[in-house]
């Protein structure tokens, strides 16, 4: 444990030699477990179980894996030394220091909604509290960074960042100081943090194979611009990947990449620039019998256009997107779609937290979970191929 959770970590060490003291402990006796220490003191597993491990480093004590923690071979007199420290009767506890992770994001939506949800209740699971905050660009990011990182309660940052593949400066500190961090849905391209995220490559990749499957060899993809976000980047490698194992010609303009300009946004419904480049799409590519887009508003704005241009969905044009976002509730057509379940994300994303917090120098992980295909009405066999 480091100067940001200092106070509370010296407490806690004391604490537990204060125990072993007062119990009269003797060399290879248990010593109380993680789980035991948060419910005496009123703090969470995560600060008992860095405060052992500590104690370990120290050489106070050992721990046996499936079997618990033990006092080493030390004398009374020299954890008396160690600490010049009260006995552990003295039940003065120092509130909720440190029993904070912190947890920012771009904004709330149905996705980073559930997001939210999963994180809270793993870090629930752990006697941790959570804080959220709010950084709608990359400049508020870096303030709110700034500020949570130097308060004492926060042991860690999970961070869903502001679309961009490049991390920042405030990053890049907090890298260098070996401050917790776990980057949340998204990678940057020259730093390495500890990052959950969906497997976006395979989940597109295996969309996109079902479609072939379905006997669709004229397949478009939608798409907000790919250059300042990887997930978006992995979904369209996913989607040439496939059409090459398929063996499949890619065609350029069976590509529509939206907002040039880098301005971010969901869908075209508020953007008639994005509405007319979906018309002139549509219309210039007949041949087109299915679209694959990047993510569920996009994909509702394609069904919404090509209904609009009096094509027939599935039947003359099959639509699929990626999220299973709660908009799909209002597709005309029920929508086939991705979707990125939601129930181990908080407890990974909260357990490479913790890793870090004990382990500062080991290297970056990274977790990629299961995306699940979710087959709907609006996706069918091509014309030519239907009975």
């Amino acid at each position: 444990m480091n100067k940001r959770s200092g106070k509370l970590f010296e407490q806690m060490k004391e604490q537990v030699i204060g125990i072993i003291l007062e119990r009269g402990l003797k060399p290879h006796d248990p010593i109380p477990s993680e789980g035991e220490l948060a419910s005496r003191f009123g703090v969470s597993r995560m600060t008992g179980k860095l405060a052992l491990q500590a104690l370990q480093e120290d050489g106070i004590v050992y721990r046996l894996p499936r079997r618990g923690t033990f006092l080493a071979d030390v004398e009374p007199d020299e954890l008396r030394q160690l600490t010049g420290a009260r006995q552990a009767g003295e039940d003065s506890l120092y509130g909720r220091s440190g029993n904070y992770i912190a947890l920012i994001v771009p904004g709330i939506d149905d996705y980073i909604g559930k997001m939210m949800t999963s994180i809270e209740q793993a870090a629930k699971r752990e006697g941790i509290h959570m804080i959220v905050k709010i950084a709608k660009d990359e400049s508020a990011e870096a303030e709110v960074v700034r500020s949570l990182s130097n308060q004492n309660e926060i042991s860690g940052i999970l961070l869903f960042p502001v679309d961009r593949k490049i991390c920042g400066d405030h990053l890049l500190r907090l890298k260098l100081q070996k401050y917790p961090i776990v980057i949340l849905d998204r990678q940057f391209n020259e730093i390495d943090f500890d990052s959950v995220s969906h497997d976006h490559y395979k989940g597109a990749y295996e969309m996109t194979s079902y479609l072939l499957g379905l006997g669709h060899r004229e397949i478009g993809f939608v798409t907000n611009h790919v250059h300042r976000v990887k997930s978006r980047e992995e979904r369209y490698q996913g989607y040439l990947d496939a059409l090459m194992a398929g063996k499949v010609d890619i065609q350029t303009d069976r590509i529509l990449f939206l907002e040039e300009d880098g301005k971010t946004g969901e869908g075209t419904d508020d953007n008639p620039a994005g509405k007319s480049l979906l018309q002139s799409y549509l219309a210039s590519n007949r041949k087109l019998t299915a679209v694959f887009c990047s993510d569920d508003y996009l994909a509702m704005s394609v069904m919404g256009t090509a209904l609009k241009l009096g094509l027939r969905v599935p039947e003359e044009l099959s639509i699929a997107g990626f999220s299973n976002h709660s908009v799909l509730e209002y597709a005309p057509v029920s929508m086939t779609t991705v979707a990125q379940p939601m129930e181990q994300f908080g407890e990974w994303a909260v357990r490479l937290l913790l890793n870090r917090l004990m382990n500062p120098d080991a290297r970056p992980s990274t977790k990629r979970l299961e995306t699940i295909g979710i087959l709907r009405d609006s996706t069918t066999p091509p014309v030519n191929l239907q009975v």
